[in-house]
């Protein structure tokens, strides 16, 4: 199946926010989704150069489903004292109707040349170790569990952690 991959536009948002949705309904925390289509407008959605998007279209020839968004991935810049600049993935997801079709790889492939251009070494993520579809197939990208090669561990402050750090001592 051929889709186009492109950066998202803020006229987006409604469908990748209904792609967040489904993600968190299967994994039943629908309830814990905070953001919506005005707030990720709001923060620069399509078009902050830090925080970027790049969404799978079906492709013009596709006229019954023309211009459906059937995935996207998610990703931003930083920087790392060892490598320099580089890009963390935040999400990756395709329509469940659509996978194992070549569009998830298609949308890193397009997001690597993005980050290359950009002077990027490397990209860092995480994923669910219950996820071992996921964990095969990073793996044969090239993907190196970091857990496992180098005994790291990715640690994560919510909420309530982030305001005792600053003091608020709610």
């Amino acid at each position: 199946m051929e889709c186009v991959v492109r950066p998202a536009k803020s006229t987006d948002c409604d469908h990748v926010m209904g792609m967040i949705r489904e993600i968190a309904e299967y994994h039943n925390l629908l309830d814990e989704v905070t953001i919506n289509s005005q707030v990720l407008r709001a923060d620069g959605f399509g078009g902050d150069p830090f925080y970027q998007c790049l969404v799978a279209e079906l492709a013009p020839e596709q006229e019954d489903k023309q211009g459906r968004l059937i995935g996207y991935v998610l990703f931003f810049f930083g920087y790392s004292v060892n490598t320099g600049r580089i890009v963390y993935l935040e999400n990756l997801y395709v329509v469940s109707e659509f996978r194992g079709r070549g569009i998830g790889k298609k949308l890193l492939s397009e997001m690597a040349k993005a980050v290359l251009a950009r002077g990027c070494s490397e990209m860092k993520f995480t994923v669910a170790a219950w996820n071992s579809q996921a964990l095969v197939w990073y793996r044969h990208l090239g993907a190196q569990d970091k857990t496992e090669a180098s005994d790291w561990h990715c640690f994560e402050l919510g909420a309530e952690a982030l305001r005792r750090l600053a003091g608020d001592g709610r």
